[in-house]
């Protein structure tokens, strides 16, 4: 099969396709004299879509105060260039799609809104691409696997069913198709006219190095493929059970842009921060799971420079144009015993600062390229107050000397600079580093510490489950989301039949081994996007997110039998459960539980061991 032959099938029932209004809107911003009147006019014709542009303009993503209320405003402050790819992305997530069973449609859209937040985070961390613009082609990178299943959904099942991971994937449907997923996005991209730039950069190994290009523009185009192929890495170790990336090499990745650990970390909090926010604007849901995925991401970068044991003050960095200045530092400063690394350039100098991760700095103001002021102040802003800056310049110059600390700089060095004064400046500085990384670990000590007590606060202890706090939680987000969007809410109540006889016979001991084991039982058996809660002494809680009450029944069933069949060394136990799904007459979620729960409690009059359906409103009481 080829490409255009796909793409030949976009209007027809079950392909992705824009919509009319967007179709317009792409029409509209082919012609060199549109404005902001003439796109405001047309997207209103749309009031869904105008809502959820004003909603984006008003999101974390760009970052504002004030908010907007009008479209004119939203057009503002997002451009007009992003809004046509924007539109197409709010269009698409919201259709309805043919997709294979096997093919979760809202973990798709999830996925591809972790990818456009993480680009966005990327390049708002450079100064080569805009962040908004980014964000778009993080949404619709990855369209093409959406198309596939679309228009193949028996292949497409077949590859899915192997669970791959990305490499292996992408020869896979090469194999199937003549061409991958990725070719399929960029051939949709360019069919949908996006810029033919953008376009090249979505395949990581194009070659972008041709007459039509600058050097400074195949440098853009390399920075922009650079953020798609480390923005889908960060997204493929969340979203796949057997991913490409270690924790390493994603690390490694993360320092090629000059990031230390502790920016990383910090991004990756920023995207957990604005991944649900910006899934609730597409209408669509994240499951817990991958939540949990990338939060343990965090996590683990946490738990590795806590462990790291690096000598205080480390390594101390030199950048000097004169190799004159160079040799008096080295020869000053050998024999105190400090580790030295040097360099006559500013931009390598920038590179190590993020590879070796001096504490100490020393450097000449009169760089060529980039300024000492311009380092200084790139510095400081990006590592705060953990790195010390010495700055080697001419003390006569008063001008000099105060805009090197208005720069961030903590102490001026003389020119030549004077040994003496360099070992007592340098004793100094690895004090107040030394005290600075102390700080610094003791309070990402007391974070790490905080989150864990907050995870633990909503788990139970004995079975590792969710508590009834976290199940309290999951379900009122839940319950709004399923109001929002219509979809169908089910929960089931499970209880372990007579089982205060197991404590009273065998002990409680006995017990918790039986709690333990089917707290283990349901939590192999839980469902994508499903949360199990123990919820009193051998009640559990399933919620079931766009499950409707013959899934959930059917689930629970199942539950109940392997139950049943359970093995070990503790007595052998049956379920009871009620069943109940969210109705339009439901004044609360706690009307949902209390549905479950007298179903729950009618199966026990009828003999337990067995599953009953909740039918009608529940009683008030």
């Amino acid at each position: 099969m080829q490409i255009e032959t796909l793409l030949q099938r976009l209007d027809k029932e079950g392909c992705p396709s824009p919509s009319q209004s967007t179709l317009a809107l792409m029409e509209l911003m082919q012609q060199d004299d549109v404005g902001i009147a003439d796109v405001a006019k047309l997207i209103r014709v749309d009031p869904v879509l105008t809502a959820k542009i004003i909603k984006i303009a008003n999101s974390a993503l760009y970052g504002k105060s004030r908010r907007v209320l009008a479209i004119e405003e939203a057009l503002m402050r997002i451009g007009l260039k992003v809004v046509v790819p924007l539109a197409l992305g709010l269009t698409l997530a919201n259709k309805p799609f043919a997709t294979p069973a096997n093919f979760d449609l809202h973990r798709f859209w999830a996925g591809s809104l972790l990818r456009a937040i993480t680009m966005h985070a990327l390049a708002a961390r450079t100064d080569r691409w805009p962040p908004a613009d980014v964000f778009t082609i993080g949404l619709l990178c990855e369209i093409g696997s959406l198309f596939m299943a679309c228009t193949a959904p028996a292949e497409t099942a077949a590859l899915a069913s192997q669970n791959l991971h990305t490499a292996a994937l992408l020869d896979q449907e090469k194999g199937y198709f003549g061409f991958d997923h990725r070719q399929l996005s960029a051939a949709l991209l360019h069919h949908w006219r996006f810029p033919e730039n953008i376009v090249s950069a979505l395949e990581p190994h194009q070659h972008i190095a041709n007459a039509k290009n600058s050097v400074e523009r195949a440098g853009r185009l390399r920075a922009l493929q650079a953020i798609v192929e480390d923005g889908r890495n960060i997204a493929d170790w969340v979203l796949t059970d057997t991913p490409d990336q270690s924790i390493t090499l994603l690390q490694s990745a993360a320092k090629s842009w000059w990031f230390s650990d502790t920016r990383f970390e910090k991004m990756i909090s920023e995207i957990l921060a604005e991944w649900e926010g910006m899934a609730d604007i597409f209408d669509q849901t994240v499951s817990p799971d991958l939540f949990q995925k990338l939060d343990a991401l965090r996590e683990t970068l946490i738990a590795g420079r806590l462990n790291l044991q690096s000598s205080i003050p480390g390594p101390v960095l030199l950048v000097a144009k004169q190799t004159k200045d160079l040799d008096l530092l080295q020869q000053a400063l050998k024999p105190e015993g400090y580790n030295i690394i040097q360099t006559d350039s500013a931009e390598d100098a920038i590179v190590l600062v993020y590879q070796k991760v001096p504490r100490i700095i020393i450097l000449d103001w009169d760089m060529p390229g980039k300024t000492g002021a311009e380092l200084c102040k790139k510095w400081r802003r990006e590592l705060g107050p953990r790195v010390h800056l010495l700055i080697l310049a001419d003390t006569r110059n008063g001008d000099c000397t105060a805009e090197a600390l208005e720069a961030g700089a903590n102490d001026i060095l003389g020119k030549p600079p004077s040994g003496n004064i360099l070992v007592a400046k340098l004793a100094i500085a690895a004090q107040m580093v030394t005290f600075m990384a102390k700080l610094e670990s003791a309070c990402t000590d007391l974070t790490h510490k905080n989150h864990s007590l907050q995870a633990l606060a909503s788990k139970d202890m004995l079975t590792g489950l969710a508590n009834r706090r976290g199940a309290q939680e999951f379900l009122g987000k839940n319950w709004r989301h399923a109001i929002r969007h219509q979809y169908p809410l089910s929960c089931i109540m499970l209880d372990i039949d007579y089982f205060k006889q197991v404590n009273d016979v065998h002990g409680h001991d006995m017990g918790d081994r039986v709690l333990q084991a089917l707290g283990k039982l349901l939590l192999e058996n839980a469902r994508i996007g499903d949360l199990v809660a123990r919820v009193g002494g051998e009640e559990f809680l399933i919620l079931c997110p766009q499950s409707d009450v013959l899934k959930a029944s059917l689930y629970a069933e199942r539950l109940r039998q392997e139950a049943a069949q359970l093995q070990g060394d503790f007595p052998h136990i049956t379920l009871s459960a009620g069943v109940a799904q969210m109705q339009p007459d439901m004044e609360s979620p706690e009307a949902l539980l209390r549905a479950a729960d007298q179903a729950l409690l009618l199966a026990k009059r009828r003999g337990r061991n067995q599953i009953i359906i909740a039918s009608g409103r529940p009683d008030s009481g």
